[in-house]
């Protein structure tokens, strides 16, 4: 089961995989196309098989992320009570992906709360990783930015 790639799916029981695996969607996607909008409702997860996807914040198209690892999930938003998006996805290859409807989804983890759990803390570890990798980013570009002014005299 191609899912088991996944972080998010490691450790669940093979009948909650088996479950999993009905309701999941394969899909094929050209270069350019957009999956989501950021601000738009979530109702959707999705597992990379193949490609890449970049996800964009605000209005010019900044990247903040590309998703290149076949069984890495994005879309996550469709699973927390806000359910919109916080971020723009764009395949930025030909890609092949595994959309899985986040209602579906959370049925299945109420019928089996441990591999819910198991999932939930996996894409806590995710989420915890991907916003300390931001950090950084940030943190260097201010210094970055900062140096530079310091060199033009603006500091």
């Amino acid at each position: 089961m191609f899912i088991q790639k996944s972080v998010l799916f490691r450790g669940m029981d093979q009948e909650t995989l088996k479950e999993i695996d009905k309701i999941m969607v394969k899909e094929s996607c050209a270069e350019g196309t957009v999956l989501f909008e950021r601000g738009s409702s979530a109702h959707n997860l999705y597992i990379l098989r193949e490609g890449s996807i970049e996800l964009t914040i605000g209005d010019n198209g900044h990247v903040t992320y590309v998703i290149k690892s076949p069984g890495e999930a994005f879309g996550w938003s469709s699973l927390v009570n806000q359910h919109v998006y916080t971020a723009s996805a764009v395949c930025s290859s030909p890609t092949e992906l595994i959309r899985i409807q986040s209602e579906k989804l959370n049925r299945i983890f109420q019928k089996n709360p441990a591999s819910g759990l198991i999932f939930f803390r996996s894409l806590a570890e995710i989420i915890s990783k991907r916003v300390a990798t931001s950090y950084n980013l940030l943190l260097r570009s201010h210094e970055r930015t900062s140096r530079y002014l310091r060199s033009v005299g603006s500091f």
